[in-house]
């Protein structure tokens, strides 16, 4: 695998050379500082260009043309990480070895037409598509509700007012009624001039020739990004806030406990954030899973999820509500007992499988965007390093992070009573 990364002034091309698939992948990825109030119109945007452009404007237009390039494949999403938020377009095409060396410009071509063709007219969006778009993202914000542990989990995360991790990517209800055609367009415009742009193309190709085509017909004068420190820093955790909400006809109440992680190192960012979540809430095998529900049957499920960008984890559960005090008691002793009773048969044990888990990082292009994403953005390590600096974390290194996780919101949505496993 060859990699290369060439700044194109406005942009940056990171060409990874590889014959491990059948098709090519390119993405574009524009990010910036995540705002609250665009977050909802940022996620109009990248979905009404997803749907339709100029040329082919409408979606039925839209989808017989990813027919005609041997169906290719094409997807997009908003990710949220620490200060920064991300979004992407991508497009999967079959290689020049099953098709011909012209192949790739035609998909190119369509790549430029969703990014620099939307179906405008006289600085306007097209409002049927707009309005299409607006009604659908508006009730996957209504159906928020239709699964009561992402529901839970990111309601205590709400609590959270002066972190990102607060903001939803779902959007908000009031700011999708702000959005029209005319502000959608000058968002676009914006976005174009203000976003920091990454483009990643993976497979086999001639690297030349596509810097000579990108350099002639990906034009944007893009204003350079403010320089924003991506990761999210407490260095103090207030009073624990405890809230609990009812839900009607729900039987199985579910627990979110978010806990802030103090002064973390980057070491311990990247290296004793996953050891330790493991240990605690990671498996089957972890130390809430055996005490909470294989000892004492008091939850269905319990895990544990790590936001190290935004220095959070958090332990997420199904349990009855009537035994919510129980289980706290237990989280709490699991929490403290991470501060001393750490076993080298428990660290090496986790520490082999986040090691497993690194060595396919590259198996597949999304892995490797995700890679060297990481090394762009966070300036992340090598796998060799990661491998590296995994094996030299020890119990003194968990310990010391033990003792600067503090819980911060419990958060019950309360359903009916559940008993057993």
């Amino acid at each position: 695998m060859d990699y290369e990364k060439i700044d194109m002034g406005s942009y940056n091309l990171h060409f990874i050379n590889t014959d491990k698939f059948k098709t090519n992948t390119i993405s574009v990825n524009f990010r910036e500082k995540v705002k609250k109030e665009e977050i909802t119109i940022r996620k109009v945007l990248f979905q009404t260009l997803y749907y339709t452009t100029k040329k082919y404007n409408t979606n039925r237009l839209f989808q017989l043309k990813l027919e005609d390039l041997y169906s290719m494949s094409i997807g997009h999403s908003n990710l949220k990480f620490g200060n920064l938020i991300n979004s992407y377009i991508d497009i999967k095409f079959l290689n020049e070895k099953y098709t011909d060396d012209k192949f790739i410009f035609e998909c190119i071509d369509f790549l430029f037409e969703i990014l620099f063709n939307p179906n405008v007219e006289n600085e306007k969006f097209d409002s049927k598509s707009l309005n299409f778009i607006k009604e659908k993202i508006g009730l996957s914000i209504d159906s928020k509700k239709e699964n009561p542990e992402i529901y839970a989990l990111n309601k205590s995360l709400e609590t959270l007012e002066n972190d990102p991790i607060s903001y939803s990517l779902w959007g908000y209800k009031e700011d999708l009624e702000k959005i029209n055609e005319k502000s959608l367009y000058e968002y676009y415009k914006k976005i174009l001039k203000t976003n920091k742009i990454d483009i990643f193309i993976i497979g086999t190709f001639d690297k030349e020739k596509i810097k000579n085509y990108f350099s002639e017909k990906f034009i944007v004068n893009t204003i350079k990004m403010d320089k924003t420190n991506p990761y999210v820093i407490y260095d103090k955790c207030d009073k624990v806030k405890e809230i609990t909400n009812n839900m009607p006809n729900l039987k199985q109440s579910k627990l979110s406990i978010v806990c802030k992680i103090l002064d973390l190192t980057e070491f311990e960012r990247r290296y004793v954030l996953p050891i330790y979540a493991s240990i605690l809430g990671g498996s089957s095998n972890s130390r809430l899973f055996l005490d909470v529900r294989e000892k004492k049957s008091l939850a269905y499920s319990i895990q544990t999820l790590t936001k190290g960008p935004n220095s959070i984890l958090i332990i997420s559960a199904g349990i009855s509500a009537n035994k919510y005090n129980e289980v706290i008691k237990i989280i709490n002793n699991d929490i403290k007992g991470m501060k001393k009773g750490i076993t080298d048969d428990e660290i090496n044990s986790v520490r082999n499988e986040l090691i497993s888990s690194i060595e396919t990082l590259l198996d597949s292009p999304s892995g490797i965007i995700n890679y060297y994403f990481g090394i762009e953005v966070f300036n992340s390590e090598t796998i060799d390093k990661k491998i590296e600096n995994y094996n030299k974390v020890t119990k003194k290194d968990i310990q010391n992070f033990a003792n600067k996780v503090k819980m911060s919101v419990i958060y019950l949505l309360e359903g009916s009573v559940y008993e057993g496993k």
